[in-house]
């Protein structure tokens, strides 16, 4: 929960770029340092490593310059594969009852996109012999890949994160106390978008769209309206689907790396959303997925 004597080093993988920092503890103020590196085009696609010599080589380097060897390491990893669903299970069950259960549904009563997921769950509410679940499933073979190639450079994987996790965990410990209880998060990097509601801050629904890089500003502007559609279309998703018209957005959260965000926070300025960024911390905005990151318990 604080201070930890050896320090801990946090990183956030997307498919253009790595972020780092290196904290003291699990606080904003424990930072010690950080920084971003520019993947090779070839490294990374749709986040699996293509290219396990040449990333295995980056790291390397991190750890050699940055003395990290030996460091616990957190990690999140692109959120373009992953499902999130809501679930039920019998109330009687423990956590790990639950879990255990689930896993002896996968392939039967529930299905993924994927074989051979990792998983977590978190409980939600209980209703009558019912105990609402939501489950969080993702290729274990690409989170496999990546533990292979930090300890292969001496690191210390203890925990693996989604980046979108990773940056609602640092709205919730930077903000005061809010009167929104249903929020859209608008991750926005250079090779994607990333829309995830979440409702009572638990994280309900996403959708992960893979956008083409724009350079020039009217590119950009022509990029953002097009994603604008689609960014409504979830909204009114949200509203009439997954809440049944009993609720809506009430709040946007805008984050990432990509460049045109401001245009996109001016494109709200007549809504009757709420629109909020993270131009206001010390660090950029960017930063935000793993000063999130750092802020996550080990357990």
């Amino acid at each position: 929960m604080g201070f930890m004597s050896n320090g801990r080093v946090n990183i956030v993988i997307t498919n253009r770029k790595l972020r780092y920092t290196y904290h003291k503890s699990n606080k904003i103020e424990g930072l010690q340092e950080h920084g971003e590196l520019e993947l090779p085009p070839s490294v990374l696609e749709e986040g699996k490593i293509m290219d396990k010599a040449l990333f295995s080589e980056l790291i390397r380097q991190l750890v050699h310059e940055h003395k990290w060897k030996r460091k616990k390491l957190l990690f999140a990893v692109p959120d373009d594969t992953v499902v999130i669903r809501q679930l039920e299970v019998p109330a009687a069950l423990t956590r790990e009852e639950a879990k255990g259960y689930i896993e002896t549904q996968l392939g039967n009563s529930i299905y993924l996109p994927f074989s051979n997921p990792a998983i977590a769950i978190d409980f939600l509410e209980k209703q009558n012999d019912k105990q609402h679940v939501l489950l969080f499933a993702y290729p274990k073979e690409k989170i496999t890949d990546y533990v292979d190639v930090f300890e292969q450079q001496g690191l210390r994987p203890v925990v693996a994160d989604l980046t979108s996790l990773s940056v609602y965990r640092y709205y919730m410990a930077t903000r005061q106390e809010t009167t929104q209880h249903h929020i859209l998060l608008v991750h926005w990097n250079e090779d994607a978008l990333v829309l995830t509601a979440f409702k009572e801050n638990k994280p309900v629904f996403t959708r992960n769209i893979k956008v083409e890089q724009a350079t020039e500003e009217v590119d950009i502007e022509r990029t953002i309206d097009e994603y604008l559609i689609e960014i409504n279309r979830i909204i009114d998703f949200y509203q009439y689907s997954i809440t049944k018209g009993d609720a809506q957005i009430e709040l946007l959260l805008l984050s990432g790396d990509y460049t045109g965000l401001p245009i996109l926070k001016q494109r709200f300025t007549e809504s009757t959303l709420v629109v909020e960024d993270f131009t206001n911390g010390e660090l950029p905005s960017k930063y935000t997925d793993v000063l999130g990151l750092a802020m996550k318990n080990e357990v």
